[in-house]
């Protein structure tokens, strides 16, 4: 999910809890819990490195448990520090006088508790989150909801607001933690049902899928991405919710070459660990000076929508370039975080930089 709504989940849990206005100190601990799986963006810095550590070991129930340790550890003594104040002001509304009184096993299991709540949040999106490392770099994505969804944030903000009020302050924080189960649960629930009925309409088709995926788009659940596998071929297209008899229009889109796919993955690593990653992977090849460049995408971050479309122009992002020679071999590959305009010389729209010379 996005940092807003993490900063609102660790707000709304800090405002659920009693006795967390003793210390001025137990909101930020509370906010820096809540986002703290992210600093893994720091250390990506090779595209090798960002997609090996980003939702890695820092969103994990090992690493997780390992991170509340160090913040109940670093906030302790803060926490614990009495609030500035004189002693009456919690009769005008203010925090209390005295001291916060948890100890460090309770401090630390809060922490644990933010730490799990992003953990949750990010893996009710698609782009899979590895829970179990370091024992294994399974990605789990729960395909509940968009990686931006206005309609859950906004509830959380909301719930926050009413909760600075003097009365009800823990009910509406509590309201705010309950919608953040509540939506996603019902989202899956809209998906389920979805790829359900899109299974047996399709089955009936003279050639029915091999697979049938339905993913969030843009502003689900009223907006679904259907994902089909004929085989040979990914076809996408957009289903809506308010309008489940629209016919589907599928763009086509070829698969991989498996033989050539493996050859680039024993050349370079990059392209190992981005099959992996992905999930929907097609490939794209055009000529540039007699020979092949050719582009890897993942259908989970196209998207169907008009006015994404419009927003992020052709690009997608996570694509990966290999630039063959003549005859075949990797000379050298590009990988583009951000949304590219997809040049074919590399150098324009993306975040990867230039082409890499491949090193085997």
């Amino acid at each position: 999910m996005d940092p807003v709504t993490h900063l609102a989940s660790g707000a709304l849990v800090a405002m659920s809890l009693p006795g967390t206005r003793r210390s001025r100190w137990f909101m930020p601990f509370a906010l820096i819990c809540a986002v703290l799986p992210d600093a893994d963006v720091f250390f990506g810095s090779t595209p090798l490195a960002y997609l090996t550590l980003h939702r890695g070991i820092t969103h994990s129930f090992a690493g997780g448990a390992v991170m509340a340790l160090l913040m109940a550890l670093l906030f302790l003594p803060l926490l614990r520090r009495a609030p500035s104040g004189p002693p009456d002001a919690a009769s005008a509304g203010g925090p209390r006088g005295g001291v916060h009184t948890w100890g460090y096993a309770r401090y630390a299991l809060t922490a644990y508790a933010l730490i799990l709540l992003h953990i949750f949040l990010d893996c009710i999106t698609t782009y899979g989150t590895q829970v179990f490392l370091p024992f294994s770099d399974y990605r789990v994505a729960l395909p509940a909801v968009f990686i931006i969804d206005p309609v859950m944030t906004l509830v959380m903000l909301a719930c926050i607001v009413a909760a600075m009020g003097r009365t009800h302050r823990r009910a509406f924080a509590a309201l705010g933690l309950a919608w953040t189960l509540l939506w996603p649960g019902a989202s899956l629930a809209v998906q389920r049902h979805v790829q359900s009925g899109l299974v047996a309409k399709l089955a009936a088709q003279p050639v029915p899928p091999v697979s049938v995926a339905v993913i969030p788009e843009a502003l689900a659940p009223f907006n679904w991405k259907a994902v089909v596998d004929d085989g040979r071929r990914y076809g996408m297209a957009r289903y809506q919710l308010l309008n489940p008899d629209a016919p589907l229009a599928f763009e086509l889109f070829d698969k991989p070459d498996p033989v050539l796919y493996r050859r680039l993955s024993e050349a370079e690593e990059l392209f190992r660990v981005y099959g992996r990653f992905a999930m929907f992977m097609t490939q794209e090849t055009r000529q540039e000076n007699g020979a092949p460049v050719i582009t890897y995408r993942d259908l989970r971050f196209a998207s169907t929508v008009p006015f994404m479309r419009m927003l992020r122009g052709e690009g997608v992002p996570f694509q990966l370039w290999a630039r063959l020679s003549a005859d075949g071999r990797l000379e050298g590959f590009r990988f583009v975080q951000g949304r590219s305009a997809g040049g074919s010389d590399g150098s324009d729209g993306g975040d990867g930089g230039g082409w890499v010379p491949a090193t085997r």
